[in-house]
């Protein structure tokens, strides 16, 4: 048996996994069954077990609010609860979209202030997982993903793929997945529990990521800058500005590169 089971076949499953791991895709497992889940784990009987299982497009979570709300409050409710039964070690991957506002700096101890019914299904799961009392959780909160690896939901993917974007110069954290891969590593040996946000150090704008698109695998890109109150009036769904804490992550021993290093590095090594 393999020590590692995640839920979902996204993004960030193909960069964490490892000759350790076991990946189920929504085909393989409906996480909203919590029968097909108990049996799923009783299975394979892993010692961790990960959720990357999530709707994470803003416009279908609106348009489809029950499916959303099974899969990405449901569906960890049900995990949580068989991991308990079988005492094994629970990790979820929520969201640092929770948090609105890039005026202060998000914790783990801030208040959710959820704006959309992506971010409502999420923190719905987070409120969840912290109050059953259960103890050997992690709840992970990433922030804008890029990586190094195409992907239709890879931030760099989507912006390479435009001929012009509207960037605002905003700060934002970010998160690389590869180093988001080496985070969970790092807190399963460490045997860390409760909730810790999983960012690179420092902040960048989504102007100066597609100014580095633009300069390495797009050159021709138009970039047009806007202000934030204009973007949001683009787009039907709001998107929020968030910088996060990572010094609880720091405070275990890990050691963050700065968001503009792992920027430069997925833009170097970009497939």
């Amino acid at each position: 048996m393999k020590d590692r089971l995640i839920f979902g076949s996204g993004k960030v499953p193909g960069i964490i996994n490892n000759e350790q791991t076991t990946i189920l895709s929504k085909s393989q497992c409906d996480v909203t069954s919590v029968d097909i889940v108990r049996k799923a784990i009783h299975a394979h009987r892993p010692k961790v077990v990960i959720n990357c299982a999530a709707k994470t497009n803003l416009e279908n979570c609106e348009e489809n609010k029950y499916a959303s709300y099974n899969v990405n409050t449901q569906g960890p409710i049900n995990i949580l609860k068989i991991c308990a039964e079988m005492k094994v070690k629970f990790i979820h991957i929520s969201s640092g979209c929770l948090f609105d506002g890039n005026h202060f700096v998000s914790t783990e101890e801030t208040p959710p202030d959820p704006k959309v019914w992506y971010t409502w299904t999420k923190t719905w799961a987070d409120q969840f997982i912290t109050n059953y009392g259960y103890e050997n959780f992690l709840i992970l909160r990433p922030r804008q993903l890029i990586s190094a690896k195409s992907h239709p939901s890879n931030m760099l993917t989507k912006f390479a793929s435009m001929d012009v974007i509207s960037a605002i110069k905003e700060q934002n954290s970010i998160t690389c997945i590869e180093d988001f891969s080496n985070m969970i590593t790092h807190l399963i040996d460490k045997d860390a529990r409760g909730i810790y946000n999983c960012c690179n150090d420092e902040t960048l704008s989504p102007y100066d990521i597609a100014s580095k698109i633009k300069k390495t695998i797009n050159p021709n890109l138009v970039i047009k800058e806007t202000d934030y109150e204009s973007l949001l009036k683009m787009i039907p769904n709001k998107r929020v500005n968030t910088i996060l804490s990572n010094e609880k992550l720091k405070s275990t021993g890990y050691e963050a590169r700065t968001a503009s290093d792992a920027l430069d590095w997925c833009l170097k090594n970009y497939r």
